[in-house]
């Protein structure tokens, strides 16, 4: 099965005169990028690691990569994005938006009424919304713990307690 490939961030710009680079790093992975010894670059359609020779923070996250000893070396870098394998991401928010994705084509249900089926899954910062197909309209609800009674995943439903008046937006 071949690997797959997670973007956790992007490296910016050089700082400094020793090729450290700053780095924006989305936070629900930022714990896994630090316990990593190495990250992921695509060059040319392959992904190529880098190893981590150090790792601070300061105003701003700086990474030095091995080998890579001055800003003009640092600044072949800039604005590339950064990946870790999957199986080295251990953020539970990351795991559950996964998990979240697979409810597309899904049975929603407002407790015991059939509401529609899940016809797209929309991840934003601090929100999940699945776009449900009821009354010829595809309609958003927000997939919050506080919601979600039941997941069955053998019988492919989604058990809800819905706020009144949602659907009628």
């Amino acid at each position: 099965m071949p690997k797959k490939y997670i973007k956790i961030g992007s490296l910016l710009k050089p700082v400094g005169t020793f090729g450290e680079i700053k780095v924006d790093i989305d936070d629900q992975f930022l714990d896994d990028l630090v316990s990593s010894d190495h990250f992921f670059l695509r060059i040319n359609g392959s992904f190529v690691p880098y190893f981590i020779e150090s790792f601070r923070e300061t105003n701003f996250i700086l990474i030095k990569i091995e080998e890579i000893d001055n800003p003009e070396s640092a600044s072949t870098f800039n604005l590339k994005d950064i990946f870790l394998e999957e199986s080295a991401i251990a953020s539970k928010e990351w795991q559950k938006q996964q998990s979240m994705e697979d409810l597309k084509g899904f049975k929603l249900y407002d407790e015991k009424k059939l509401i529609g089926i899940i016809v797209d899954i929309e991840i934003f910062p601090h929100q999940i919304m699945a776009w449900v197909s009821y009354k010829g309209k595809n309609m958003p609800v927000p997939l919050a713990d506080s919601l979600i009674e039941k997941i069955d995943f053998d019988q492919q439903n989604v058990i809800m307690k819905l706020p009144e008046g949602l659907l009628e937006i």
